[in-house]
């Protein structure tokens, strides 16, 4: 069975429910609203490239610093199994 409804002040309102006893088992499915209210405005897409530009002036504060993300996990978990390095 599917039935269809919407979210008012926190609760799921099921357009066309039958009684269903109480205790009864759901799944509720959230689908995107098709307004594209998932999109940026223009205004967001501007701070969000400001904020962007914002870390990408940031200096460096280890610049001669080779330590990978791969060093990291050997670190913490050893070698892999793979690993050139013993």
């Amino acid at each position: 069975m599917t039935y269809h409804g919407y979210i008012k002040d926190g609760t799921v309102i099921v357009e066309g429910l039958p009684a269903i006893p109480d205790g009864t088992q759901v799944t509720v499915v959230v689908t995107p609203q098709e307004s594209g209210s998932d999109k940026m405005s223009l205004e967001q897409l501007a701070k969000y490239r400001a904020a962007l530009d914002e870390i990408r002036a940031l200096p460096n504060e280890n610049p001669g610093d080779t330590f990978s993300g791969a060093d990291h996990d050997e670190v913490l978990y050893g070698p892999s199994q793979g690993s050139p390095n013993p």
